[in-house]
């Protein structure tokens, strides 16, 4: 089976995330994947309120703090739910996090 689009994106959007949690500490890398896996997949149904995963990341913080690895993690996130579409997006979440 060829690999997916959003799975190719995911898995070398991971060689550039590797750059960076190559020069941190092991907590750091910790704390950046827990924060990373707290995502919500679940789709939203027409015509429903947003649910837990339709937040926008980025609330409240001005400009990321490469020494903050939730500010880190949740710039990652963002970028990933702009794709709108939950299958896609988990599609490019679980390949970024299999290649970590």
């Amino acid at each position: 089976m060829n690999e997916t689009r959003s799975g190719k994106y995911g898995r070398n959007l991971a060689i550039v995330i590797k750059v960076v949690l190559d020069s941190k500490d092991e907590p750091y890398r910790r704390s950046f994947l827990n924060e990373l896996q707290n995502y919500c997949l679940e789709p939203r149904k027409e015509g429903t309120p947003p649910g837990p995963g339709c937040i926008c990341e980025l609330e409240g913080i001005n400009q990321i703090d490469m020494d903050n690895p939730k500010h880190f993690a949740k710039l990652i996130k963002e970028g990933i739910h702009l794709m709108y579409q939950k299958r896609t997006a988990g599609r490019a979440l679980y390949s970024l996090l299999e290649s970590l």
